[in-house]
């Protein structure tokens, strides 16, 4: 089951990146150097970006955040069954401090709780990088997720 993720207030630059691997949206991931363009199967007159699932060690200045555009050809799949194919390009933000997403609930976090990178693109409480603003359920047909508004501290 994928994840169904929130662009709330979003001030961050976009980037387009490939990974090497299948992503779920709303993990994190480390910017590692620039992709070729010839990856994307066209000649792209734009950059795009090599990444890779951030984790606890990832700078801030090369954390992305994934959100891509849920488009899928499939018309039997959902929003919530999203996810980016390995080697597709994909749709991130470079979130700046005040900037605020939804994303699926953290085990133990309650509003007020501090974030920070855990491993495989993944957070964990604890850190220094976003607060819990809310608790929330997104509801998606039969789907109801627990997710947490964050702000990027």
């Amino acid at each position: 089951m994928a994840r169904i993720v929130r662009l709330d207030i979003v001030e961050g630059k976009p980037r387009t990146f490939i990974c090497e691997e299948a992503l779920e949206n709303g993990l994190f991931l480390e910017i590692v150097g620039k992709a070729e363009n010839a990856e994307l199967g066209v000649e792209a007159d734009y950059e795009a970006y090599a990444v890779e699932k951030a984790n606890a060690d990832t700078e801030r200045g090369q954390l992305l955040f994934h959100a891509s555009v849920e488009n899928m050809y499939d018309e039997r799949l959902m929003k919530q069954d999203f996810v980016l194919e390995a080697k597709k390009a994909g749709r991130g933000y470079q979130l700046v401090m005040g900037d605020i997403v939804t994303i699926p609930k953290v085990s133990g976090a309650v509003v007020g709780a501090k974030l920070g990178l855990g491993a495989n693109g993944e957070l964990v409480t604890g850190g220094e990088l976003f607060v819990v603003e809310a608790l929330e359920d997104i509801v998606a047909h039969d789907l109801v997720q627990e997710s947490m508004v964050i702000r990027v501290l």
